[in-house]
């Protein structure tokens, strides 16, 4: 059977099952798709033949809008370092939402959750909140050109720093310095302007940038461990290459720790020891919440004091929300040693189940852990690998898991669930053993 024939077969066999168990989302996904593009209002949630619905999520498990249970390894895109609905996070925002949920003034949670964030993350002197990972990036970049008073930043290819149009650039068809490309439609073509584009872990493309655009650079920009197009370590001495080379050319770097901030207490700055001059933050820092928050060096961030006028305006009608600073506040409660120690262990644990499901069905799977992180990649299956481990997802949605190429642990997660996911992996990996051996020989 040719490779294609093979796929789309097993596609159809997993989509049946998956229609059958879930009857309620197929009709919600029907009624969304009449007041909502394409029926989704995030991309990233979206597959076929049409996303589940969740109704409620509790610790690990979440209930679909037909009764199904899932075991969660993705934890919204990783943010729910505590699970679903703990009871301290849950108790705080409840307190704090009965007291107003949003006033024209500030409150005492932005400064307490301020005050936490400058104690744990070793570049932070100053901070500021904002809504979104994407904004906190954005404001970030402000930051460094308005303090540099330069216009171009170097960012690493596949990269993803929110949905920001000053960073949706890809390398183009001329190579590393050359033109870069659009993610999509709607980026105005002259922002390649911008933007240089590097490989992640190569400093010497970097240096090589900095050299050939001399002081007009503001800002080095990357994600301390590669979160996108594969999850992917530094190597030793790329980052701290990074560092010495912003300082000999006059440049800022910038660390995007959105996703990072959970490998440790001071995030990823701190396991690689490195303090960058920015950083940009979000997902476990809002407790569940619409979070973002950026910082760092106290001279940059001066920008930002609220002067008459200030030097570099920062509005956001829900910045420092209460509720969300008060989710923030308890989850970063519960992030003490111990629970560091129990997402690192988790995270080795579920990678080894994962690596031992491949090995039992004869499938080539490559498993990157970092900490609390997890990618998954078929590495010989070309073009292939992306339709595949989705089609994985599907089946093991169908099993009572929810899993993805990227996922986590979460402070709650137990050693029986990690192994209930190995075994039901095996099965799939051992059903689909056939496609697979059709992409990847």
């Amino acid at each position: 059977m040719p490779q294609a024939e093979s796929l789309e077969a097993a596609r159809r066999s997993i989509e049946a099952t998956y229609m059958e168990r879930t009857p309620n989302s197929r009709a919600m996904h029907g009624r969304a798709e009449n007041s909502l593009p394409g029926g989704e209002t995030r991309t990233a949630t979206f597959f076929r033949p049409y996303p589940t619905y969740i109704a409620a999520g509790h610790g690990t498990e979440l209930t679909d809008v037909d009764g199904n249970r899932l075991v969660d390894f993705t934890f919204n895109s990783t943010s729910m370092i505590h699970g679903h609905t703990h009871p301290n996070v849950v108790q705080a925002i409840q307190r704090r939402v009965g007291e107003g949920t949003a006033w024209n003034a500030p409150n005492t949670g932005q400064v307490d959750l301020a005050e936490m964030l400058c104690e744990r993350v070793p570049s932070l002197e100053r901070v500021r909140f904002c809504n979104s990972g994407t904004e906190a990036n954005m404001q970030a970049i402000k930051a460094a050109r308005a303090f540099t008073g330069r216009d171009l930043i170097i960012k690493m290819d596949v990269a993803y720093h929110g949905t920001y149009e000053g960073v949706e650039i890809l390398t183009g068809s001329g190579g590393w310095g050359g033109s870069g490309k659009p993610v999509s439609r709607g980026v105005p073509r002259n922002t390649i302007d911008n933007v240089l584009v590097a490989p992640f872990d190569d400093a010497e493309v970097v240096e090589w940038l900095l050299e050939s655009h001399p002081e007009q650079v503001a800002a080095v920009v990357v994600n301390p461990a590669q979160t996108q197009g594969g999850l992917r370590g530094p190597s030793p001495g790329y980052l701290q290459s990074l560092l010495h080379l912003t300082r000999a050319h006059g440049a800022l770097l910038m660390f995007d720790e959105v996703i990072t901030l959970r490998l440790s207490r001071g995030g990823g700055q701190e396991l690689y020891g490195v303090r960058p001059d920015l950083t940009a933050m979000g997902k476990i820092i809002g407790g569940g919440l619409p979070v973002g928050g950026f910082g760092g060096r106290a001279d940059v961030m001066e920008l930002f004091a609220d002067h008459h006028p200030p030097k570099l305006p920062h509005a956001g009608t829900f910045n420092g929300n209460p509720a969300t600073m008060a989710g923030g506040i308890a989850t970063l409660q519960l992030l003490d040693g111990l629970a560091f120690r129990r997402l690192s262990d988790g995270g080795e644990l579920l990678g080894q189940a994962i690596l031992t499901a491949a090995q039992r069905s004869g499938v080539l799977l490559q498993v990157i852990q970092i900490e609390s992180l997890l990618g998954v990649e078929l590495p010989e299956a070309g073009n292939m690998a992306g339709e595949i481990i989705e089609l994985i997802g599907l089946a093991l949605l169908n099993r009572g898991y929810k899993f993805a190429s990227m996922m986590a642990v979460s402070t709650v997660t137990t050693e029986r669930e990690i192994d209930g996911l190995g075994d039901a992996l095996a099965g799939v990996l051992a059903d689909l053993h056939p496609v697979v051996a059709h992409s990847a020989p």
